[in-house]
């Protein structure tokens, strides 16, 4: 295969049925969008699985530009929707011992890494709203928890997988940019919520990934 323009990557398959259900780029979902060669690839389920499967997928295929498509919880009180479509502003590792005070990152450890601030302006403009992401390494199911890690990281959402995806493109010097969908609130209702909407969700980041191809962004020379 020729050097990918773009590689959309997901944490499992039905983040990225949305794809090729549009015949966006069929069965294989790989092929030629916008005068792009672009394909996709699930990259497992948490920050560990979704870093060694952005890697693997990279070394592989090479790419001019990654994003992570997928869903995600809003934090209460971020002014967010279930529905709404978020660009991460920034990606950063949460943990609920740490937001307490109880644990600790070492100094010397990465903690957060900004998205590409080029594919961010052009993603907003295809209907994503900016937000800070927070990686966990498990679902944040207890409503006073969820809190306290929103108001320790300043995020707005919560996703599993989009600091691994972030660590691997920058080990690389890849341009990176994560779009989700918001599927349901963090806390105790999430993963009912979860469950109802998360299709549609999905199917939502890909209509604003598509906008975005069509209008002729993440080309190389194309005004910002």
């Amino acid at each position: 295969m020729e050097r990918l323009d773009l590689l959309i990557l997901a944490a499992f398959e039905p983040e990225l049925a949305p794809l090729r259900a549009a015949a966006a780029l069929g069965p294989g979902l790989a092929g030629r969008l916008s005068g792009r060669t672009v394909a996709a690839r699930a990259v497992g389920i948490g920050m560990p699985s979704a870093a060694a499967g952005a890697a693997t997928a990279l070394a592989e295929l090479g790419a001019g530009t990654v994003v992570l498509v997928g869903t995600c919880g809003a934090y209460r009180g971020a002014g967010l929707a279930i529905g709404d479509v978020i660009v991460a502003n920034v990606v950063r590792v949460a943990d609920v011992a740490a937001a307490e005070g109880r644990a600790e990152f070492p100094a010397p450890m990465v903690t957060s890494l900004p998205s590409d601030s080029r594919l961010r302006l052009e993603l907003a403009r295809s209907g994503a709203r900016p937000a800070h992401v927070a990686t966990t390494l498990g679902i944040t199911v207890d409503d006073a928890s969820a809190a306290r890690v929103a108001q320790a990281t300043g995020s707005q959402v919560e996703h599993l997988e989009a600091f691994g995806v972030a660590t691997a493109c920058a080990a690389r010097g890849i341009p990176f940019a994560a779009v989700l969908g918001v599927a349901n609130f963090v806390g105790s209702g999430a993963r009912e919520e979860w469950r109802q909407h998360h299709r549609a969700a999905a199917s939502a980041v890909a209509a604003c990934v598509l906008r975005w191809l069509g209008a002729g962004a993440g080309e190389r020379g194309a005004p910002p």
